[in-house]
């Protein structure tokens, strides 16, 4: 007998067991504009390595967020020490996290049995970082300046995630 062959089934009937142990991902469904969509609980699952058995007893500690970042270009504009225009241009950063209302999804037949969980809404949302305006105040090279240009450089980098009691994120969509 080729051992090589019996490895391979080996291999491969131990592959399949392993992928029948893990929990399957559901498909993800969210819009950003609403804050509604949902999550399966798999994909909740894979997220935090947790088996069923966590995640029905962790269910309760789980919140959904929305986090995104918008960056612009601002140029700054000052008067040097020769009374000359100084000019440079900042990258602005702005972060928004947004909380998402959510609620748990039970089987039908087994009302405890979790299947996933529905966003529906847009709670809180904490911004970090200030938008530039133009005419607004700036510092070039150590002297104080004006923003005379405001560019909106980088929108719509984000991402839906999951948070168990505060303690990190997990991320469910890129």
């Amino acid at each position: 007998m080729n051992k090589g062959i019996l490895t391979g089934v080996a291999a491969t009937a131990f592959a399949a067991t392993l992928a029948l142990a893990a929990p399957a991902a559901a498909a993800v469904t969210f819009d950003p504009g609403t804050g509604q969509g949902f999550v399966g609980k798999g994909d909740v699952q894979l997220a935090f390595s947790w088996n069923n058995s966590q995640l029905q007893s962790n269910a309760s500690g789980l919140s959904f967020t929305y986090e995104s970042e918008t960056t612009y270009d601002a140029v700054c504009e000052w008067v040097t020490g020769e009374g000359k225009k100084g000019q440079k241009t900042h990258t602005v950063p702005q972060k928004k996290k947004t909380s998402l209302e959510s609620t748990v999804v039970y089987e039908a037949r087994t009302k405890n049995q979790i299947t996933g969980f529905t966003l529906t809404g847009i709670g809180s949302t904490t911004t970090t970082g200030t938008v530039p305006t133009v005419g607004g105040g700036c510092i070039g090279d150590g002297a104080n300046g004006t923003y005379i240009s405001v560019t909106e450089v980088g929108n719509g980098s984000g991402g839906l995630y999951v948070n168990h009691n505060g303690l990190g994120l997990s991320s469910l969509l890129q």
